[in-house]
Parts: C-alpha cells; structure tokens; sequence
C-alpha cells in the first residue's frame, strides 16, 4: 500500500483521529501545547490530511510537556528538546513533532471531546 493510498479516505481520518487523540491525551495530563501544521488545519476546516501531530510549546513549559508524554510512555528529557528546539518522537498514537518556541503562535480554542485544544491559526 502507497503512502497515498494510506492517507486516502477512511485512512485519514484515522490518521487524523489518532493526531487529536494524541493532542487531548497530552493536555489531559497537562502539556500546554499549541496544535499547529496539518492537525491544526484538519481541525480548524478539514482541508489537510495530517501525518502526524505538531506541536509548538514555551521554552518554560518543558518540563509539563515531558512529564505529559513519559505518561503516556514516550521517553524524552527536557534537555534535550531545549537544546534541539525541534524533535521528532514516536508515540502509540503515531507520530509527533515537537517546537520549542520563545512565543507561541497566534491560536484559538477548539474543543475537542470535552477538551480544549489551542489550535493555531494560519
């Protein structure tokens, strides 16, 4: 099966459910995150398939964001997104792509089952 065949039709909504999943997973355990790229789009208008979830977090919010993921067994220390500024990390939801960003980008609220998730605007 080809990449696109992957994230045509009921695979991209799939793919797209686990990226959200995995978003409301991390600001249930407490990550403030910004949701951006194609997640971000998806949610915003369904008009881009995503591949993955990305991302974008304060510099000070490190630390809730790695304590987030190693509850949902992802293994990464703050040092090292600090010091990368932009890692990619694997999860049981799938891909997600992390930006270590001195200021945040412009988001609105979306929520999603009972969450509320900033998603960034284009």
């Amino acid at each position: 099966m080809s990449g696109e065949e992957i994230l045509s039709g009921s695979w991209a909504s799939l793919v797209a459910g686990r990226s959200t999943a995995l978003a409301i997973e991390l600001v249930h355990r407490g990550a403030q995150v910004v949701v951006v790229g194609g997640t971000a789009r998806w949610l915003a208008d369904g008009s881009h398939r995503p591949r993955d979830l990305d991302v974008a977090v304060l510099e000070q919010e490190v630390p809730t964001l790695v304590s987030a993921l190693a509850q949902i067994g992802v293994r990464v220390s703050a040092a090292a997104l600090l010091g990368c500024r932009q890692v990619g990390l694997t999860s049981a939801w799938g891909p997600i792509d992390i930006f270590v960003q001195e200021a945040l980008p412009r988001a609105g609220v979306i929520e999603v089952g009972g969450f509320d998730l900033a998603v960034a605007h284009d």
